[in-house]
Order: C-alpha cells, then sequence, then structure tokens
C-alpha cells in the first residue's frame, strides 16, 4: 500500500504528519502493539525498529484505510487487512534497503535534504517554499522538525538506492514488438449469459428442503454478537430558543478575548544551522558565528545584509531574513517567545537555540490586537448562544427521561406516555440506530452496559439518544425460523446456478456442434451480443458486453467456443470468431511511449525482485510482543 503512495508526494507528506499526530496512540486488531514500552518491534541484522517508527506507520495505515472504507471501516476490518502485518514488512523492507544503501555509501547531504523539503507544495505558498507556512504545519501536528527531518531523509536514500536498481534497466525491440502485439492484436467475439436472478422465480421449494440446506452449511447464516435495544431521541430542535439584544451584547463584553484579532509581528531572522549529530563542536561554532552576527546587526549593520551573507535558511536569506507576519502558535516555541518578546526594531541579544539551529531574531513591526466591533459578530453570537440553550434543554430533557426510564418497568409504554415515539432495534457492532446513524460511543455503551441498563443521554447529530438493553444475543447461528428468508434466498440461488450452468452447458455444445451461438441464445431467451472487435487496450463498443468475455476470448482461437465461465450474475459461453493482428505500421507511432509503459514495468519488477531478496540471509527476529500474525 505505501508503495504505490511512494509516488505521491503530497499523499506522502500527509501520512507521515498524520502519523506524528498525538501524543497518545491507539491501535487496533490482532497483532498490533499498544503502551509506551520502548522495546524494539524487531531486529534486523542487529538493527532495532523502535516501537515509535512502528506507532507512527501503523497509524498513517489506519487513517489511508479509514479514508478509503469510511463508516466500514472497524477493528474487524482492520484484523482482516492485516495491518500489523504490513506495517512489519514494510518496516523490515525499509530496514533492509537502508542497510543496503549505507553498504553502497548511498547517503542525502543536508542540501539536497532541504531542496526536497522545500519543493514539497504543502510548505508553498504562491509557488515559493515558506518557511512560516512549515513550522505552521509542524506546529499544529506536534512534529519535531528535526525528526520530520529524519523520517525525510531516510525517503530519500530509500529513492536514491531504489534508483540505483532501476537506472540498468532496459528494453529491447522484440519486447517492445511483444508488447505492441500484445496491445493492439483485435478480436471479435459472441457470448451468451444465462443469468441467475431470473431462474430464481421459478425454484420452487419446501420447509424441509431449506432446513436440510440449512443443516449442511449452518455457518453461512451465523449473525455475530446483538443487542435488542428500546431508545428514544431527544432533538435539541424542538426546543428553540429566543437570544435578544441584551444576551448578545452582554456574551460580546463577556468574552471579549473570542473577538481579538490576534497580535502580529512580521519578524526576520539569521540561521546558522547545527546537522542532527553535529555534535558539541558544531553547536559551539554555530552559536559563536550568530553570537558574531548579532553584535554587528546590534553595532549598526543592516541587518538584512547581515541575513543574505551568514543565513543559511535559503528560502529567507535572499529576501534579508524575512519570514513574514505570524501570530502565537505559528512557529516553534523557543522562536516564538523570543519574537513575541522583542518590541519593534529589536534584535534578539542572544542566540536562540530551535530544532533548526541558532537564530538572531529581529522585530521589523508589530501589528497590536484589534477587536472585532459586535455589529460583525452579532449573528455569530445569536446562534451560537441558540444552539447552547436549544441543546442544553433537550439534554436536561433527556437527563429527566434516563430517571424516568431507567426505574420504568416497560419502557415503550412510559416513553409513550410522555408523548415520544421510542423505538426497537437489533444492534451489531458497526450497526446504526434508525433515524440517528451511527456513532461510537452509543456502541460503546450498549455492549457495555448489562441488561436492563440505560444509558445516560449520548450526544450525536440527531439529538440525545437514551437507550436501554433489552436483550442480549451472542454470536450463533439463529433458529431457521428467524433467517428463513435469507436461507430461501440462498437456497433458490444455488438452484438457479445449477440450472444456469446445466442450460451453459447445452448451448456450448450446440455451438461447438456447429450452431450459431446467438441464434441458439435468442431461441432460448437469454442475454447475448457480438462484442464487436477490440483489444486490451481498446474494450468493446458495447457496454453491455461482460468485462470476463473480452477475458476468455483473448484466450480461445478463431472459432473455439469456451467452457461456462461463473459470474456473478450468471454463467457464460464465449465464442471467439475473429482474431485480427496488430497493423505493422502502427508499431513505429507507439514505439516510444511503448517504451516507456515497458520499461516503468520492467523497472517496478526489477526493485520488486531486488528488494525482496534482501531478506535471503538475513537475519530478522521479532519481539515478542506481537502476535502470530506477524509474518
Amino acid at each position: 500500500m505505501i508503495q504505490a503512495l511512494r509516488h505521491n508526494t503530497k499523499t506522502l507528506l500527509i501520512i507521515v504528519i498524520v502519523a506524528f499526530v498525538g501524543t497518545s496512540f491507539f491501535v487496533w486488531g490482532k497483532g498490533s502493539i499498544t503502551g509506551s514500552d520502548p522495546t524494539a518491534v524487531a531486529t534486523v541484522n542487529g538493527e532495532e525498529i523502535p516501537l515509535e517508527r512502528y506507532q507512527r506507520l501503523y497509524r498513517s495505515y489506519v487513517d489511508f484505510y479509514r479514508q478509503l472504507y469510511k463508516d466500514r471501516f472497524s477493528p474487524e476490518v482492520a484484523e482482516r487487512l492485516g495491518i500489523s502485518r504490513q506495517v512489519l514488512n514494510e518496516l523490515v523492507q525499509e530496514t533492509l534497503v537502508l542497510q543496503r544503501a549505507k553498504a553502497e555509501g548511498i547517503s542525502v547531504g543536508d542540501n539536497e535534504l532541504r531542496g526536497q523539503i522545500q519543493a514539497i507544495r504543502a510548505f508553498q505558498e504562491d509557488g515559493r517554499f515558506s518557511r512560516e507556512r512549515y513550522l505552521s504545519i509542524l506546529n499544529r501536528a506536534k512534529i519535531d522538525p528535526a525528526t520530520f527531518e529524519i523520517e525525510q531523509r531516510r525517503e530519500l536514500v530509500r529513492r536514491k538506492m531504489e534508483a540505483t536498481i532501476k537506472e540498468g534497466v532496459k528494453v529491447s525491440d522484440m519486447e517492445l514488438k511483444q508488447a505492441y502485439e500484445f496491445r493492439r492484436e483485435k478480436v471479435r467475439a459472441a457470448w451468451v449469459q444465462i443469468e441467475v436472478s431470473p431462474l430464481m422465480a421459478g425454484v420452487g421449494v419446501t420447509d424441509g428442503e431449506l432446513e436440510e440446506f440449512m443443516k449442511r452449511d449452518p455457518l453461512q447464516f451465523r449473525q455475530p454478537e446483538r443487542r435488542r435495544v428500546h431508545y428514544v431521541v431527544v432533538s435539541s430542535k424542538a426546543f428553540v430558543t429566543r437570544v435578544s439584544d441584551a444576551d448578545v451584547e452582554a456574551y460580546y463584553k463577556g468574552h471579549a478575548a473570542e473577538f481579538e484579532r490576534p497580535r502580529r509581528v512580521r519578524v526576520a531572522h539569521i540561521l546558522v544551522r547545527v546537522p542532527p549529530v553535529g555534535g558539541s563542536e558544531a553547536e559551539e561554532k554555530a552559536r559563536a558565528k550568530v553570537e558574531e552576527a548579532i553584535k554587528r546587526a546590534r553595532a549598526g549593520e543592516d541587518f538584512a545584509k547581515l541575513a543574505k551573507e551568514i543565513s543559511e535558511d535559503a528560502a529567507t536569506a535572499g529576501a534579508g531574513g524575512e519570514i513574514g507576519s505570524v501570530t502565537r502558535g505559528e512557529l516553534v516555541p523557543a522562536f516564538e517567545q523570543a519574537a513575541f518578546a522583542l518590541k519593534k526594531g529589536e534584535i534578539s541579544r542572544e542566540p536562540v537555540r530551535t530544532p533548526f539551529g541558532y537564530h538572531a531574531i529581529k522585530v521589523l513591526d508589530i501589528q497590536g490586537g484589534t477587536k472585532r466591533p459586535l455589529k460583525e459578530v452579532a449573528s455569530q453570537i445569536r446562534e451560537k448562544l441558540a444552539g447552547e440553550r436549544s441543546d442544553r434543554a433537550a439534554l436536561a430533557k433527556a437527563e429527566e427521561l434516563k430517571e424516568a426510564l431507567g426505574g420504568a418497568g416497560d419502557f415503550l409504554a412510559e416513553a409513550r406516555r410522555r408523548g415520544l415515539e421510542p423505538k426497537t432495534a437489533i444492534l451489531a457492532r458497526g450497526d446504526s440506530l434508525e433515524g440517528v446513524g451511527g456513532f461510537q460511543n452509543a456502541e460503546e455503551a450498549v455492549f457495555s452496559l448489562a441488561l436492563g441498563g440505560v444509558t445516560a443521554p449520548l450526544k450525536t447529530p440527531a439529538g440525545y439518544v437514551v437507550i436501554r438493553v433489552v436483550e442480549s444475543l451472542p454470536a450463533a447461528v439463529p433458529p431457521f425460523a428467524e433467517v428463513k428468508g435469507k436461507v430461501a434466498e440462498a437456497f433458490k440461488r444455488q438452484k438457479a446456478r445449477t440450472l444456469a450452468l446445466a442450460r451453459a452447458k447445452e448451448v456450448a455444445a450446440a455451438a461447438e456442434k456447429g450452431e450459431d451461438l446467438l441464434a441458439v441464445a435468442k431461441k432460448q431467451g437469454f442475454s447475448s451480443g457480438d462484442t464487436g472487435f477490440f483489444s486490451r487496450s481498446e474494450p468493446a463498443a458495447d457496454r453491455r458486453v461482460p468485462a470476463e468475455v473480452m477475458r476468455v476470448a483473448f484466450q480461445l482461437a478463431a472459432g473455439r467456443v469456451s467452457e461456462p465461465v461463473a459470474t456473478p450474475q450468471g454463467i457464460l459461453v464465449v465464442k471467439t470468431l475473429e482474431r485480427r493482428p496488430p497493423e505493422p505500421a502502427g508499431f513505429d507511432k507507439e514505439r516510444e511511449e511503448l517504451r516507456q509503459q515497458v520499461l516503468a514495468q520492467k523497472k517496478e519488477q526489477a526493485w520488486e525482485s531486488w528488494a525482496g531478496s534482501l531478506r535471503a540471509g538475513a537475519k530478522i527476529t521479532y519481539s515478542s510482543r506481537l502476535s502470530a500474525e506477524t509474518p
């Protein structure tokens, strides 16, 4: 999964940043690791893979799959996907590649790393790298810039190693011709599909047949652990309240800080970097260089000229070190603290140390905080107060109901007596409530309650929900009567598919004897058609043609009929009518495009093969804290 995403710098950046967010860590699924134990998750040729790196990558995988599956993503899905196994494979593979890169003398210099980071669009404004934006993004994500740069350096080394392996791959003319023939060969076929759904209507069943069918394969009808619940919804929309002008004004006066435009400072700096592993000598040299710059600036030399001469921040040095106008929270803490302590025109007296190195800081201008006028924010305040009051009223009503319904012998009757419309549902994990939708705290509350228990009011987009658990249904195969409809559908589908297969065999046999396939299909009333000519690069023009028809047709010689082919919709029979070789004249026109495609494919195959070969002979051990899911 990550291999595909590596080709998209923006996506990779998002993954890296998401992986850093938060100080706590939560993972799902069998084989995952939790907690803050610093023990390595694996050791590769003596090099440990730290838990922290595993956690960051695991978090990025979870985030990726959550976006992919959306509401369908759950702990069970995470377990089926084997995310823990994927993460470990990725980390072991990366470690092996970086170890080989080190042995080959492949590395990334500071200038190269700086250029890579500055080229990331997320850190740019108007096409140019913005240090202000860079620091702001990392600060909001709670990412230490030094750690971020280490991860970026590892990725660059990996890319260099990949480029080294791929650069020797070539493509011969013979391979290009074979690719051209494969891509441009044309086929025309006739097809028939005996669909299952129409046949199901004609399948008769008895209860005895259905019960016997269910006994043969009961697990296909197994249902997960569930809870039968009663519930009521209290919507805040039912408690509309009026907010007076006096209320609005009082809130405005009492919450002045909410409406203040923050103080901003326009700041410039001179940076001398300290390498991540620079040691005390590098620290001293960097600090001394900045001290000298501060001394010269405070003696009257132009700060902007000094920045152009000395600063190692390529993004701002050319502009005299100017970062721009910033507010609190947009810069790393040490820099921000120093900058906001200075007056207009002042220069920091001492070098300021941050993860980037040592800085000399000058405040060019200060814009004092201003307050937005009441008329500008009145509607915003009114809406906020109305929403809060309605929400409080709904919550108060829901809490009152919780007490009343919790003590009532008959939840449904008591709810109706109070003018509510109670509902009943059977919930499995991941299910949603009718009229409410799905929300995590309901699932947690419902499955942790004892029978007869009533939840505290649960806030949802639809309002506050109060739920009583009335029955616990363990994971099991339910009684026949409860799932009779599902059993009947499965039974009919199986019978219909068997019938469709038998008819498909009859159709195929008739075509093999020389009868016209389409005429036989028409006589029987089956879906059918002539594909017209198509190729692997140009699908059939008729959108009705099932994709499986085209795949099967390429496997058959002209005039041959396929065996019946199962599809989700029914059973197919295909006859390849004609095969037409590609036009030789078209090869030269497509040669370069083919070369690029075949070369890219061969390079990817070469890289995957080489990277996979690193495991042979490698000594890899996994933490005992990992489950059997670990490879």
